[in-house]
């Protein structure tokens, strides 16, 4: 059974495959509760909107991967769940996922990985960025939207790649050479070409 909270992370369309995809999650470790991903101590920055659906994303849930899903457009959706685990590894193999088979829905679900503190998902977001990304029209116009829809939540991520940087990469890399950033700098780049 597909909780609420899942199926409010995803597009209204997707509603069928977030129950297929729910057979390939293992049954929660506890409750992800009501932050989301635009939280930020205590203050709301806004809607994440991708589609025409203001999605509610979980800053992190805690439900293992049990087996990939036989249906690719319900394990994709699955992949994107997991970006939100509690395991940094479980994260970055769903974000490679996610990568190899971009959908436009999938925006929200990779920018916010440049906001958080796992170096290595920050570098393969950049790769992606830096190549696949510039060459797919359907992706960038994907990006494009959700930079225009979602101002805030872009300003966030960027406030948290800089942050992560300053606490712990500071003295061995430049911003400019730290990945989540990198990542983000290159996207912006690509949306406003």
């Amino acid at each position: 059974m597909v909780d609420g909270f899942m199926l409010a992370a995803l597009p209204r369309a997707l509603g069928a495959e977030a129950r297929r995809a729910s057979e390939g999650l293992a049954p929660p470790r506890h409750s992800a509760g009501d932050r989301l991903i635009q939280d930020s101590n205590e203050r709301r920055w806004g809607q994440v909107i991708v589609g025409g659906n203001e999605l509610r994303i979980p800053y992190r849930h805690y439900q293992d991967p049990a087996s990939p899903v036989a249906d690719p457009d319900a394990e994709l959706v699955r992949q994107a769940w997991l970006t939100r685990s509690s395991h940094g590894q479980v994260r970055q193999q769903a974000v490679q996922s996610l990568l190899r088979a971009p959908a436009f829905w999938h925006v929200p679900y990779v920018l916010q990985l440049c906001g958080e503190y796992v170096i290595e998902i920050g570098q393969d977001i950049a790769e992606y960025t830096a190549g696949p990304l510039e060459r797919d029209p359907l992706m960038l116009e994907a990006y494009r939207r959700f930079w225009r829809d979602n101002p805030a939540f872009v300003a966030l991520t960027y406030a948290r790649a800089a942050s992560y940087w300053n606490a712990y990469y500071r003295r061995t890399l430049t911003l400019t050479e730290y990945p989540p950033h990198a990542a983000v700098v290159q996207v912006e780049a690509l949306v406003r070409s």
